[in-house]
């Protein structure tokens, strides 16, 4: 199946801020966060100087969205996840180098950024990981839109109905059994849908979407 995605190509040429970086940027932010809140909270705050996450999110995106991060790094296995990561450790890494060059008057050894990205370890990664697949599914929830009988039907999304829940929600929305069953199962392949689309805007090519999404899965635990 071919979606009307944005690829790798595609965002390598919206280098200087094009929509399709921002839309993923704004989409992605949410993890980006949890994750610099994380690092903030295990590591010492000072390192970071008077900035909070929301601060460095924000600059960080700023950087992003301006161009400076996509030529420090090489796109990893094809996914602006495993990317966005590793951009993200770096930042925080150049962050809390430039904090101790100011803090010692400029004297300080030159760290390379693979000495010091080992204090950002691979349990934050898993997390970040699972914060991903969470905003890949709200995004597609949201997706969906808020008719009425959508809102009803989305505690069903992934979870069977017993016959009472079944006689109770048809009953609710005016709706036969056969309907009923009809509108569920719509509405489970537009949000399988939305969530591959949404997955596809992330990897080099259509071939990986399934990867991505098993893996999105086990992230989700």
């Amino acid at each position: 199946m071919t979606f009307h995605t944005t690829h790798w190509t595609a965002i390598m040429a919206a280098k200087d801020g094009g929509p399709a970086l921002h839309e993923l940027c704004v989409r992605y932010r949410e993890p980006v966060l949890r994750f610099i809140e994380r690092s903030i909270r295990t590591e010492n705050p000072r390192r970071y100087g008077s900035c909070d996450a929301e601060d460095l999110t924000q600059d960080f995106l700023a950087e992003l969205l301006a161009g400076n991060r996509f030529d420090a790094l090489q796109r990893r296995e094809g996914k602006f996840r495993s990317y966005l990561l590793g951009a993200v450790k770096h930042f925080l890494s150049d962050r809390r180098k430039h904090e101790l060059s100011a803090r010692s008057g400029g004297d300080i050894r030159h760290i390379s950024v693979q000495d010091d990205l080992p204090q950002i370890n691979q349990p934050a990664d898993a997390v970040f990981d699972r914060d991903w697949a969470r905003s890949t599914i709200d995004g597609a929830i949201a997706r969906l839109g808020n008719h009425p009988q959508t809102l009803a039907l989305l505690p069903w999304l992934s979870k069977e109905f017993t016959a009472d829940d079944r006689t109770n929600l048809a009953t609710r929305l005016g709706m036969n059994d056969s309907a009923l069953k009809v509108a569920l199962h719509r509405l489970r392949k537009r949000f399988r849908l939305l969530v591959r689309e949404s997955i596809a805007q992330t990897v080099e090519s259509d071939a990986e979407v399934d990867a991505e999404l098993a893996y999105l899965i086990h992230a989700l635990g």
